[in-house]
């Protein structure tokens, strides 16, 4: 009789309890992809041919995944989105939203010439910066959109496309937007008048290049404005924007005057001296491209290192 007992309570317990788990467990039809990647490619921001910008949006993301947007070098006269496109898929891999921009270039026509042709560019720097601005509002209002954070953003440029990271992240335009930058071989000081006789040693072309970038000769009474184009000079308190510098210990950028070690650092003493808070990372053996093998997998494991740490 207590075996006949026991049982029908087993059956009483079996009957309560399984239907209530088979009710509160839902099946899982799709454990690993909830949101599918997505590409899209030569997106508009501004009236302008050369403002367009791919967007690579990775699988999974959320309003938690952080945004890179990468820009390009190229002197400030050349380059394109595609020349670092391998380099943004890793970050993609990496689980960031990336966006690979285009911005107007400074007009190149004579520049090479012998003699050099002088002529004022449309387009200057500060234009250049603009095109960021631009750009950093296009994303924050599409965050939704695309799934993506509204708060977690970062800059990323090698060479000059570093340069208009620096500019535009310490600039008041920013105001809290960009919340971390990767500074990869920029140009760090643009100023000329300190070096002896830069009137006869500097090659004409960088003179002249001098003046397409800011609309004003190189000298003693113009240097305001090329100090307003040099991340050295424009650094402030008021915007203590967390930043990555990376060194190639080979810097050499076609003979240009004050790419080396030592404007590096001085770069990252000002950065301290203003408490802003920052890494320098110098990749030995590395030329200005880290165009050698192994040279980019460092490069991206401290660029991928540093915004996980500091985009939050």
């Amino acid at each position: 009789m207590k075996s006949i007992f026991k049982f029908a309570l087993i059956l009483l317990f079996l009957g309560i309890s399984l239907p209530s788990c088979k009710k509160d467990s839902p099946v899982i039809t799709d454990p690993v992809i909830k949101v599918e990647a997505q590409t899209l490619l030569d997106v508009s921001y501004g009236n302008s041919s050369s403002q367009k910008m791919d967007v690579y949006l990775p699988a999974n993301r959320s309003s938690s995944t952080k945004v890179i947007i990468f820009i390009h070098g190229g002197s400030f006269i050349s380059g394109d989105k595609s020349d670092f496109t391998f380099l943004v898929k890793e970050l993609v891999r990496a689980n960031f939203a990336v966006l690979n921009v285009n911005y107007r270039l400074v007009d190149a026509t004579g520049l090479y010439d012998t003699p050099v042709k002088h002529m004022e560019s449309a387009v200057k720097i500060k234009d250049q910066v603009t095109d960021i601005s631009t750009i950093v509002n296009y994303v924050l209002s599409n965050a939704k959109e695309w799934q993506v954070s509204e708060t977690k953003l970062g800059l990323a440029g090698h060479s000059a496309g570093a340069t208009l990271s620096l500019l535009y992240g310490y600039d008041a335009l920013n105001a809290g937007k960009v919340k971390a930058i990767a500074n990869l071989a920029g140009a760090l000081d643009q100023t000329f008048i300190d070096i002896p006789f830069y009137n006869f040693l500097l090659p004409a072309g960088v003179l002249e290049a001098g003046y397409r970038y800011t609309g004003y000769e190189v000298g003693p009474t113009t240097d305001i404005y090329y100090r307003a184009i040099s991340p050295l000079y424009v650094a402030n308190a008021s915007q203590k924007i967390p930043t990555l510098t990376i060194f190639p210990e080979l810097n050499d950028v076609g003979g240009l005057p004050k790419q080396n070690r030592a404007t590096f650092d001085a770069f990252t003493a000002k950065l301290n001296s203003l408490g802003v808070p920052n890494k320098f990372v110098q990749v030995a053996g590395a030329d200005h491209e880290f165009s050698k093998s192994g040279n980019i997998d460092l490069v991206l494991k401290e660029t991928i290192d540093y915004f996980n740490a500091n985009l939050k």
